[in-house]
């Protein structure tokens, strides 16, 4: 699905206040388009779309995408975390796919991703072993620096105040 209006809303209001000098890139999926639209209008610029920045694939043939989602990735406040090194080497082989291209980011550039991206982002920028280590909020912003192959957390994005992840 698209965006909502409140997600619209959330992201013009994002748009608004990042840097006018990044560039650009977003997964391929349609909210994160829909999220970087209004920052591409206010750039005059294209996203490139970097299909490693999407979400977490789900396995072939599953049902209950939302199950699986909580079962892999626990994010609910006390529902205790899984660790990267139990998952299957698939989901592992994403990570690292993600971090590469993360890592390959050359220039100042604004990254419309997802939930789970970003907490696999932000782990490894913490040294976190965890697959949830933060709740990014529809639309927020976290900060990361990229020195050579190191990634730097530089700021959290506002917290998810409710919600659900999709």
């Amino acid at each position: 699905p698209g965006l909502s209006a409140p997600g619209q809303a959330q992201a013009a209001a994002t748009a608004a206040i990042l840097p006018q000098n990044l560039l650009i890139v977003t997964s391929p999926m349609l909210r994160c388009r829909a999220t970087a639209a209004p920052y591409e209008a206010r750039l005059s610029a294209r996203a490139r779309v970097e299909p490693r920045v999407s979400e977490v694939a789900t396995p072939p043939g599953l049902a209950d995408r939302r199950a699986w989602l909580a079962e892999t990735f626990p994010w609910r406040a006390g529902a205790g975390g899984g660790d990267w090194a139990t998952l299957s080497p698939e989901l592992q082989h994403w990570r690292a796919d993600l971090l590469a291209a993360i890592r390959g980011v050359e220039a100042d550039t604004a990254v419309f991703s997802h939930f789970i991206a970003i907490n696999a982002i932000v782990g490894a920028a913490t040294g976190a072993a965890e697959t949830i280590v933060c709740r990014p909020a529809h639309a927020s912003i976290t900060e990361i620096a990229v020195v050579g192959e190191t990634l730097r957390l530089i700021s959290l994005g506002r917290d998810m105040e409710g919600g659900d992840v999709r």
